[in-house]
């Protein structure tokens, strides 16, 4: 892999922290838009003119939330060559600053600083931009790059639920599982925090987690299981068919498993009670460097997650020394309630600070998105006008009058989702009031117009809500950057 290139010096970033070093914008492309009804009114007019000269005037805009696409992306997630990013010029670099409020980040420095002897986790928790792993994955990797890779973390089984799922881990079964999903009106099993549940069939089986062969290897020696009801490891067994030497560790809601060798892909036969419901798996090298988890749910919000109930306490196994929320977009589509979101993000923020008391919170503002939108055009079409005439041999003639006609056409069009704006404010707001860290991804991503110059540059999806792997890559590079820059920089 090659290193990306990067505007803040990262050699021996461990070192540094623990003291042991010296000191044009393209022009956006017009939405398309598509005709969908007419509604034709005449009106008698003898001007000649070119049949059908349009002149168009718009109508209000009514809003589509488009559910199905924000629950349901479809991604360009195959991995790429390498991670080489530049930052184009549009992006406001220099608002690429963690806003502290007030917030003491010494705990989570000295962690960094300490990261080469013992483990350091942070935990980000998101919606369908986290779900797919791109943008996460690259932070991930570059922090790793610097500070080495204490393991892929936590995997959820979001292919086995029906979803889409990063494509750095294996995660599968060949038995039969109930699953339920953060999104679903009706929870039928125990809901963990990862947002997924999977009940099996039997009370016993079997499922199999990895890490994909990819360019980096990156074994793990031990793995955790988090789950309801209780759980019996029988047997583990390696891609190669040998059966591991292993440890078990039991405990309220999860079971810890550490084998005698590092593996790249396990196959984990379990027994049950009838009441196991089955949430993720966290991979650990139990080796030292950056643990960097990552937790999304397509559709999710801050209330989804509140539904929960526990996410603090799930997380808390994972030890985090930094928790990241990224969440907003889906609360901007249809009816926005500022004082209502401020209360979600506040109750999730006590949930994860009463279990996680040492842990760091930073919250991330969403950049402006797009919307479809049903637009009324009225249009006035010149069209020959009058009844067609015999002339002297009986052929018909058309008259060189013209009638203007208005007609009233719905079309499929994009606009700037305007709510945005407002829950970036509010995100800014509560963290201002309650010490909380904030990073302003609206700001930095180019403020108001920023998702035009995203589209012109192929950096979003052809929902407008999305991000290809190109504009994914630049987030997490992004957030990667802030990063250093509060815990290196210290600024």
């Amino acid at each position: 892999m090659k290193k990306p290139l990067l505007s803040l010096a990262t050699l021996s970033l461990a070192a540094i922290l623990a003291g042991a070093a010296a000191t044009t914008t393209p022009a956006a492309p017009p939405a398309a838009s598509q005709p969908a009804t007419t509604a034709p009114e005449e009106d008698d007019d003898d001007e000649e003119c070119a049949e059908g000269d349009v002149t168009a005037q718009e109508d209000e805009i009514t809003d589509d939330s488009e559910q199905d696409i924000r629950e349901n992306p479809v991604f360009d997630i195959e991995p790429g060559d390498d991670i080489d990013i530049p930052v184009p010029d549009f992006i406001r670099s220099s608002s690429n600053h963690v806003i502290f409020n007030g917030a003491k980040w010494d705990k989570l420095r000295r962690a960094f600083a300490d990261s080469q002897k013992k483990p350091v986790s942070v935990v980000l928790i998101g919606d369908s931009h986290v779900q797919a792993g791109m943008n996460s994955g690259t932070t991930r990797e570059l922090l790793q790059y610097d500070f080495g890779n204490a393991g892929r973390g936590i995997i959820a089984p979001l292919k086995m639920s029906g979803t889409n799922q990063p494509v750095d881990y294996v995660f599968t079964s060949s038995d039969s599982w109930s699953p339920v999903k953060l999104m679903s009106r009706q929870w039928n099993y125990p809901m963990g925090f990862t947002g997924t549940s999977l009940h099996p069939s039997r009370n016993s089986g079997s499922f199999t987690v990895g890490t994909k062969d990819t360019d980096d290897y990156n074994p793990f020696k031990s793995f955790t299981i988090f789950h309801g009801g209780k759980m019996t490891i029988d047997s583990i067994v390696n891609d190669r068919g040998e059966e591991l030497h292993y440890k078990v560790i039991p405990s309220h809601d999860y079971t810890q498993v550490v084998m005698s060798t590092q593996e790249t892909e396990v196959k984990v036969d379990f027994s049950s009670k009838g009441d196991l419901t089955l949430y993720g798996v966290a991979l650990s090298g139990e080796r030292p460097g950056v643990f960097y988890h990552s937790i999304g749910n397509n559709g999710a919000t801050y209330n989804t997650y509140n539904r929960i109930g526990n996410v603090g306490a799930g997380i808390a196994p994972l030890s985090p020394s930094l928790v990241i929320i990224a969440l907003g977009t889906n609360e901007a589509f249809g009816r926005f309630n500022a004082a209502n979101f401020s209360q979600s993000i506040d109750r999730l923020v006590k949930n994860i600070q009463e279990s996680n008391p040492d842990a760091a919170i930073l919250l991330m503002t969403p950049m402006e998105c797009q919307r479809s939108v049903s637009r009324k055009v009225t249009k006035t079409v010149k069209v020959p006008a009058g009844k067609r005439r015999r002339g002297k041999k009986g052929r018909r003639r058309s008259s060189k009058k013209t009638v203007s006609r208005k007609v009233t056409t719905t079309v499929r069009d994009y606009a700037p989702n305007r709510n945005i704006a407002e829950v970036r404010d509010e995100i800014l707001r509560y963290g201002r009031e309650n010490n909380i860290a904030v990073l302003d991804f609206w700001d930095v991503a180019g403020g108001t117009g920023a998702s035009s110059r995203w589209i012109a540059n192929g950096l979003f999806a052809k929902d407008r809500i999305h991000h290809t792997r190109k504009g994914y890559n630049l987030e997490g590079r992004l957030v990667y950057d802030a990063l250093i820059d509060a815990i290196v920089n210290k600024q």
